[in-house]
């Protein structure tokens, strides 16, 4: 190997690097932190991927327009997590398998109005990111919420209950006046 192609080599792995830096301005930064800070802010998931979905045929009809077993279009589906000082609510809509037998309702999403059983709050440095957890008692079964709000105001977050499958959810968040 020549010296030359080395130091292109070199020199390419640090163009790499430098590239997957975050390209949030600092002004997206604290506006995150003031928002979370304040815990006054509101998550609207647009697509949903449920785990469980992943080998299943036969359920693409009863799935909403734009859908498929890999990607559930959220679009026009009321949903959301409003975090309100130490409250949270969520209405979120649900697609994946129940792990326990329990009986048939109305009620097949995720819904939940208090106060979190725990709750915890990290701003990650490097990824420019907030990690937001919490764990939620419902009435027939606990959950676990991560959520990583973005700037550019995009945020992830997955669900894991005790009686269901794990679901992840994009989205975005904004701040509520």
């Amino acid at each position: 190997m020549s010296i030359n192609f080395k130091i292109i080599f070199i020199l390419a792995i640090c163009f790499q690097f430098y590239n997957c830096k975050s390209t949030a301005t600092i002004a997206e930064i604290e506006n995150l932190k003031r928002v979370v800070n304040q815990k006054n802010f509101e998550i609207t998931a647009n697509s949903a991927t449920p785990i469980a979905f992943a080998n299943t045929r036969g359920l693409e009809n009863l799935l909403p327009p734009g859908s498929n077993l890999a990607n559930i279009n959220l679009v026009n589906i009321q949903n959301y997590i409003k975090v309100k000082n130490d409250s949270l609510q969520i209405s979120l809509p649900y697609y994946g398998e129940l792990q326990i037998a329990t009986a048939y309702n109305n009620d097949a999403g995720i819904n939940f109005d208090g106060i979190p059983t725990t709750s915890n709050f990290e701003f990650d440095v490097k990824k420019s990111t907030y990690q937001i957890k919490y764990e939620v008692k419902l009435k027939n079964e606990s959950i676990n919420i991560f959520i990583t709000l973005f700037t550019g105001k995009r945020c992830r977050f997955s669900i894991n209950s005790s009686n269901r499958t794990s679901i992840t959810y994009d989205g975005t968040w904004k701040e509520v006046k």
